[in-house]
């Protein structure tokens, strides 16, 4: 995972020190010749993400590596998949009872504790978006997310 020094890391796309919001990801382009792969495990400002041309193909590759892992047979002992579409992916970590949701169109993977489920999904979740491309990536996904039952 890639250090970030508040003050001093820089953001790879504009290449100015990093500020709150930032949007992250864990190394996961395995090439080195890959175009992207210099972002991947990188750290970046939220709104030069949402706007730079490559986020749409990024965030999917970032999606589809966790689609991927969530597919290995070791992983359903740890994240039992809920609820799988070409867009999002919701997993449940059996022993800290909490849902990860697995998001393609912004690239992130936002935790929420069991016991603050039904309050994330009345409105809480609109507190926990970093940026307006995650809130609307979510509010998108809300009408399937209402009708999972948790283990």
């Amino acid at each position: 995972m890639a250090m970030i020094i508040r003050g001093v890391s820089t953001c790879p796309l504009c290449q100015q020190i990093l500020t709150d919001p930032i949007f992250a990801t864990s190394h996961f382009i395995d090439d080195k010749d890959h175009p992207l792969w210099r972002y991947s495990d990188a750290a970046m400002h939220w709104d030069c993400y949402a706007k730079w041309p490559h986020q749409a193909e990024f965030a999917a590759m970032y999606f589809e590596t966790d689609v991927a892992i969530s597919r290995l047979a070791h992983m359903s002992q740890y994240w039992a998949v809920l609820w799988q579409s070409s867009e999002a992916l919701v997993t449940y970590g059996l022993a800290i009872n909490m849902v990860a949701i697995k998001v393609k169109k912004s690239g992130t993977d936002m935790r929420v504790a069991r016991k603050a489920w039904d309050t994330w999904l009345a409105d809480g979740w609109r507190d926990t978006c970093a940026h307006e491309l995650e809130t609307a990536a979510i509010a998108e996904l809300l009408p399937q997310l209402r009708c999972l039952t948790l283990p």
